[in-house]
């Protein structure tokens, strides 16, 4: 999937232009303290990064609400799980609705795909605010740092959160742009 996008936020996959922007955003100290990587991460790591990622099991969206505002993930997806993960570097949009939002579409366009089943997250045991996140999108923990959720608890969630089902009334997904 090339782009995801609602009315009001957009999802576009991590592009060449884009990573210094995120290699920024990832080094700054309220991003890079919640990281398991907590180094400060080079121009020439993140290129290798980037050139290491696979479009077929590395999916990085830049989040954009009227300007960029963090990134969102799915890695290293085979045999139907992939590792989900978001930041948002814009600290002015922290408790907004726009990551929920872009955690929702992420997750429903993932879900949608008949070869997609579980997402997993993981989290830095004294990160309460991400467990916290995570729980209320359906995750549950499997681990210290780890959680998991399955395609049935997602949209279960969705189906029985009132916050999910107003955002997803007020933000259907408009378009999903696959690869060519």
């Amino acid at each position: 999937m090339q782009a995801i996008w609602t009315k009001d936020i957009r999802l576009d996959r991590l592009a060449a232009k884009d990573f210094e922007m995120v290699r920024q955003w990832r080094n700054a100290d309220h991003i890079r303290q919640h990281m398991f990587y907590q180094e400060v991460i080079t121009p020439e790591a993140q290129q290798s990064w980037f050139d290491a990622l696979r479009r077929d099991a590395d999916f990085y969206y830049v989040i954009t609400a009227d300007k960029p505002i963090g990134l969102i993930h799915v890695k290293d997806l085979q045999n139907g799980i992939g590792n989900a993960g978001l930041f948002i570097h814009d600290q002015s949009y922290w408790g907004s609705p726009f990551p929920v939002l872009a955690s929702v579409i992420l997750l429903t366009a993932f879900f949608s795909r008949s070869d997609v089943h579980t997402m997993v997250a993981s989290i830095r045991p004294e990160n309460k605010v991400s467990k916290e996140y995570n729980e209320q999108l359906g995750f549950h923990s499997i681990a210290v740092d780890q959680m998991v959720l399955d395609k049935s608890s997602f949209y279960n969630r969705v189906e029985t959160s009132s916050l999910l089902q107003i955002l997803c009334k007020a933000n259907p997904v408009v378009s999903i742009v696959t690869d060519a």
